[in-house]
């Protein structure tokens, strides 16, 4: 059950009724306005049947079709349930909106016991969620994306004082809440329900917000569990035993970063194979190791990150790699470590780099 406009809709009856989002108390022209509002959606599909009956149109689907739907991004708000609803569905000096928000449990603005998906937008329509956004050879995704917004409220302090000295910017400290159980299961149910009207979804291309627009966002943040997610079959993981294989070879045949920026690029971020460590790979980096090293957000391509990555194109893209993997001039092999004081890379650190909470 999902509320799409203001409208209620309960599958099972086909029937609809009037929804007022909890903490909003309408007036009669705001009523009014609604009614009008559904009387304006429903009456342009009466009239375009009507022409069809009487202009003969006879349809024949064509097999060359598909959906234009092939990705799906994922966003958290930073604002609470009532603030995102309004934002997201009232016009404003800069208008965005997504497809489906989900609320999180103890919000006071949402005001309900049971926990309920929220459609915004139809999904044959642009949503104005992506802004500018790459992924995998492919610019401006509002056009072929499903945008999903989950409450979470994440929030960054900004230094007055301190400056980062990576950025030249302000420093930060962020925080970043967990995701509540009750906000995945309807994640999980609304991609199974996505997934089965656009089949052209691939796992590589369930993906966050910061994948898409690495140099300017970081939702979902490092908390968002894409490892589960995957697990249940929604989004791309890696295996731990290539990730071992590729970290034992780079072990003794390093990369060079040129390398690393084209498997980047090869997975489907955007990134100039520059071979300096510039801001853009750091930015790409630190999405990367959101999304699948949260324990490492170092915005550095070690060579744990470096062996995930190339354990995720070994699993999705493995015509890719004799190329990326091809080096002109060989680098040194990296020197023995000490077992007994070497940490256990291929797990959480006792620390990050990044100042996260």
């Amino acid at each position: 059950m999902t509320a799409l406009y203001g409208i209620k809709y309960h599958r099972a009856r086909k029937s609809k009724e009037l929804f007022i989002p909890s903490g909003i108390s309408p007036t009669q022209n705001e009523t009014h306005a609604m009614q009008s509002r559904i009387q304006r959606l429903v009456t342009p599909i009466i009239l375009v049947f009507s022409v069809v009956a009487c202009s003969g149109v006879q349809t024949t689907d064509s097999a060359n079709q598909n959906s234009r739907v092939s990705i799906v991004v994922i966003h958290h708000t930073t604002a609470n349930f009532g603030d995102s609803l309004h934002i997201l569905t009232q016009p404003s000096r800069y208008p965005v909106s997504s497809h489906y928000l989900i609320p999180e449990p103890g919000d006071q603005t949402y005001g309900k016991s049971a926990l309920k998906t929220y459609q915004l937008v139809d999904e044959s329509r642009r949503a104005w969620h992506a802004g500018t956004s790459y992924w995998a050879g492919k610019s401006g995704l509002n056009d072929q994306s499903i945008g999903i917004e989950l409450v979470n409220r994440a929030r960054c302090h900004a230094s007055e004082r301190g400056v980062n000295p990576s950025t030249g910017g302000p420093d930060r400290l962020c925080f970043y809440p967990d995701f509540a159980d009750g906000q995945i299961a309807l994640l999980t149910e609304l991609l199974d329900d996505i997934l089965e009207r656009h089949p052209d979804v691939r796992p590589t291309h369930i993906i966050g917000h910061s994948d898409i627009a690495p140099d300017r966002k970081t939702d979902p943040g490092p908390r968002f569990p894409w490892q589960r997610l995957a697990a249940l079959g929604y989004g791309a993981w890696y295996d731990d035993e290539t990730v071992i294989y590729y970290w034992e070879r780079f072990r003794e045949q390093p990369l060079p970063l040129i390398n690393k920026q084209k498997a980047l690029a090869a997975y489907g971020y955007k990134i100039e194979p520059t071979g300096e460590n510039d801001e853009q790979t750091r930015n790409v980096v630190r999405a990367f190791q959101h999304h699948f090293r949260p324990w490492e957000v170092t915005r550095e391509m070690s060579r744990e990150t470096t062996a995930t990555l190339f354990a995720l194109l070994d699993k999705y893209y493995p015509e890719q790699l004799d190329e990326l993997l091809q080096v002109a001039e060989p680098l040194e092999p990296e020197a023995p470590i000490d077992i007994e004081q070497a940490d256990d890379v291929l797990g959480p650190p006792v620390a990050e780099t990044e100042t996260t909470q």
